[in-house]
């Protein structure tokens, strides 16, 4: 059983869109709870903007944030946000689990503007998502199929994607590795992006955030402006346990989902590295160099293109 809560408006009430936030509702009609924020294992909702944020990191037009129970998992947290007019289509984004969701506003406000509405999901666990029971302020999974089963459940229950409404999948880190294992066959999908798939080179972390500690990357200052005003999303260290099962998942690959290899969705593998191997017998499966954040934007852009 899964369940979702009602979308909260407390992100700011001037970037609710009535056409937005009609279409959304429809989507979440009859599938609500009413737990309140004190509930153990409740995702966190209430994110404020930074002050001094630069307006392309800014939340699209619309964007609220909610939860998504899938089984006994703590929540997962989502947001959405939709197009002005009738959207073309529904983009998926997995976050990694070493940043906010909400470094993912500009690629948000990229697809809103291509007629898309964007969905943003991070996994229980991390980033501002629901706590596992006993989970201190450190990243963990328990096992690397919890986001892939909960991202499934929220494609199936909450978007409901159509072929006149098909899917694009986004993920990035970690969240690469989990699009990369979904099953995916009964869904209208578009086709698959894998930004800098989690590998054990990745694993280094801070053991807890401090504010005079500013990463280095871009999406790194984004995700520390958000985390200064935001002391819930301040979730940074990597568990021994999350590496581990984040090992499996990306070993899971070479054979766990070889049936996304018959759909006729391409697979593109965006970053740097030998990430061939992630193909996994995929078809078509296509790798696209990008060393930086910066240079995802066109790699993006032309993956949300409708003719492509």
């Amino acid at each position: 059983m899964s369940t979702v809560r009602p979308l909260s408006t407390s992100l700011s009430r001037r970037w609710l869109l009535a056409g937005a936030a009609a279409g959304i509702g429809a989507t979440l009609a009859g599938c609500t709870r009413r737990d309140g924020p004190d509930q153990t294992g409740i995702a966190f909702t209430d994110s404020q903007i930074p002050p001094g944020l630069s307006p392309d990191a800014y939340p699209p037009a619309g964007f609220v944030w909610s939860g998504f129970k899938f089984a006994t998992l703590p929540e997962a947290r989502y947001g959405v946000a939709a197009p002005p007019l009738n959207p073309r289509g529904h983009l998926l984004i997995l976050a990694d689990a070493r940043y906010p969701a909400e470094v993912y506003f500009g690629l948000a406000q990229q697809a809103v503007l291509n007629k898309l509405s964007v969905w943003l999901f991070e996994a229980p666990g991390q980033g501002g998502s629901g706590k596992y029971l006993l989970q201190n302020q450190d990243i963990v999974l328990p096992d690397f199929r919890h986001p892939i089963k909960a991202a499934e459940a929220f494609v199936t229950e909450v978007i409901r994607p159509l072929p006149a409404k098909p899917l694009y999948l986004f993920g990035h880190g970690s969240g690469a590795l989990t699009a990369l294992a979904m099953d995916t066959r009964n869904w209208p999908l578009r086709g698959v992006l894998a930004y800098a798939p989690w590998d054990a080179s990745q694993s280094a972390s801070p053991t807890e955030w401090h504010r005079e500690d500013e990463p280095a990357d871009t999406w790194g200052k984004v995700a520390h402006r958000w985390r200064m005003a935001n002391p819930d999303l301040r979730r940074v260290h990597l568990s021994e346990g999350w590496i581990k099962q984040m090992g499996e998942a990306r070993r899971a690959l070479g054979g766990f989902r070889l049936e996304l290899g018959r759909a006729s969705a391409p697979v593109f593998l965006a970053g740097t590295g030998d990430l061939k191997a992630l193909c996994g017998g995929r078809t078509p499966c296509e790798v696209k160099p990008v060393a930086r954040e910066e240079e995802l934007g066109p790699v993006f852009e032309a993956f949300l293109s409708p003719g492509a």
